[in-house]
């Protein structure tokens, strides 16, 4: 299935056994699976957790990250709900602390993964690690060097296996090494209560500019925010930490990081998950970044963000949590357009003003159809305190401004960025403040606002009204399916008689003139910066 893969081997359940037989897992909560291939170890990892659940303790919480590079293997890890938080783990910084990673890293490179584990727990922590032997028994190069004095360093246990994956999913007869490290937390000294030691004679005041951080690329720039933010809290904790015993008697770090878990660990990575939870919030909030999405979608992702705050605030995560946003918004852009196109028309049919808003005519196989006129006529209030006899204008109110903002978007997929900008929340302001309400110049129409509760909304741009009637007409099956592929003379009479009731012979011959712009797939209206 993997044999593209050529560092995939899937680690034996024998195997996993006696690697996951090397932890007490009564003092693991967080754990890393640095190369999680289809997720045999950590399948088991939850199964230990699960189990400690049922039988020890009921509020026992656990916390799983798996990294994988290779693609299939990701869908695999996501069918079975395991949290990907990166794709290379060579490539992961993270602030956040493991209290154990485990690992069957790919035997071509598994001194780079095991000295990167290293690395990542050198303040404390717990590895298991499955080596090729090889590695460990013919260092030939600087890396493997390397990695064998740091394991010597951490008195690391290693145990040589032969013919341990004979029998796997991938057979192998490579010899491997199981290596367990057990790193002691280091303790350093705090800079802070040194100083205040020593009664130096002044104080080094570092301050820290947030424009200097802004350039042009707002993601980038917002990641290198977040990144000041949790290296300067994380430094305030470790040295709240070392002053505790000294200075903050009877005052409690998990109360000021939000957590009930007291222990090091614990208030660490609550204090970078509400972080994280910050900057996911301030970026579903923004406009840069969700500024084409209609008010419904942003608030489907930003119900997302609680579970975003277990993922690292990173350019990976980022541009993944955007590429399923495009996604989506390819897939919910017909339905947004079309949503808007039945409001236009038969919604409100109710309501006796609304039925100017659309011209019937005779649709293909149906004679239910109708296209949208040059001005139509929603529900939509500019006045408030309508129960008193003065209704105060205010067509700023936060149900005009949203459902005008909708629509706006809506035509903005259409427009392919033709129309000139108009500040639609500048424009309704002034029309406030000069309490003009009738005829406002917005980006693509012209709004008027009634006491009544109406607003009319009248098309600046015919061609764009054509484009809109045209895309929810063709959706709707209410024109020939020729139309647009076969010029007018070579239309049956049928089809013809259906054209000319909709436009006419001289409207269809500029739409065929002018394709690209009239007929619009749901795939190219897409369009974020």
């Amino acid at each position: 299935m993997f044999k593209d893969n050529q560092d995939f081997y899937p680690t034996p359940a024998n195997l996993i056994t006696k690697m996951l037989s090397l932890v007490d897992f009564r003092l693991i909560n967080s754990v890393l699976e640095p190369s999680a291939g289809k997720g045999n170890i950590v399948e088991r990892v939850a199964d230990k957790f699960k189990y400690l659940h049922s039988s020890y303790n009921k509020d026992v919480k656990w916390d799983i990250d798996t990294i994988e590079i290779d693609q299939n293997l990701q869908y695999i890890l996501q069918g079975k709900n395991y949290r990907i938080v990166h794709n290379d783990f060579l490539t992961y910084n993270t602030y956040k602390k493991y209290d154990l990673i485990v690992m069957n890293p790919p035997f071509s490179n598994g001194d780079k993964h095991l000295l990167k584990a290293l690395k990542m727990q050198e303040n404390g922590g717990q590895i298991v690690c499955l080596l090729n032997a090889e590695t460990l028994k013919n260092p030939y190069n600087s890396t493997r060097k390397d990695l064998q004095r740091k394991l010597e360093e951490c008195n690391a246990d290693i145990e040589y296996i032969n013919n341990s994956f004979i029998d796997s999913e991938r057979s192998t007869p490579v010899e491997i090494a199981l290596i367990k490290i057990n790193i002691k937390k280091v303790n350093n000294n705090s800079i802070i209560l040194d100083e205040l030691k020593k009664q130096e004679q002044y104080r080094e005041e570092a301050t820290y500019n947030s424009n200097s951080i802004i350039d042009s690329d707002f993601i980038k720039a917002i990641v290198e925010q977040y990144n000041f933010e949790v290296k300067a809290g994380l430094q305030l904790i470790s040295e709240w930490r070392k002053l505790d015993s000294e200075m903050f008697k009877g005052i409690s770090l998990s109360m000021i990081c939000n957590t009930k878990d007291d222990q090091e660990l614990g208030i660490h990575n609550s204090y970078v998950k509400n972080v994280r939870m910050k900057y996911w919030k301030t970026l579903f909030d923004s406009e840069k970044f969700m500024g084409l999405f209609t008010s419904n979608l942003r608030n489907e992702y930003f119900n997302k963000v609680k579970e975003l705050c277990d993922y690292d605030f990173s350019l990976y995560n980022i541009y993944t949590i955007k590429i399923q946003l495009n996604k989506h918004m390819i897939q919910s852009m017909e339905s947004t357009i079309m949503n808007l196109f039945e409001e236009f028309s038969n919604k409100h049919h109710w309501y006796n003003e609304t039925s100017n808003n659309i011209h019937f005519y005779n649709g293909w196989k149906t004679n239910k159809a109708w296209k949208i006129n040059k001005k139509v006529i929603i529900p939509l209030s500019g006045y408030r305190d309508m129960q008193y006899s003065w209704g105060r204008y205010q067509p700023t109110d936060y149900n005009v401004i949203n459902k005008l903002t909708d629509i706006e978007k809506v035509f903005n997929y259409l427009d392919n960025g033709l129309t000139e900008d108009i500040d639609l929340m500048k424009t309704l302001k002034f029309a406030e403040h000069y309490e003009e309400t009738k005829q406002i110049e917005t980006k693509y129409f012209l709004v008027t606002f009634y006491k009544k509760g109406t607003c009319h909304i009248e098309f600046r741009n015919l061609d764009l009204l054509q484009k809109f009637n045209l895309y929810g007409s063709q959706r709707k099956g209410w024109l020939p399916p020729c139309y647009g592929n076969v010029k007018y003379k070579d239309m049956t009479k049928e089809e013809r008689i259906i054209v000319d009731e909709f436009e006419g012979e001289q409207s269809y011959n500029k739409v065929m003139n002018n394709k690209d712009y009239y007929i619009v797939e749901a795939s190219k209206l897409l369009m974020l910066a």
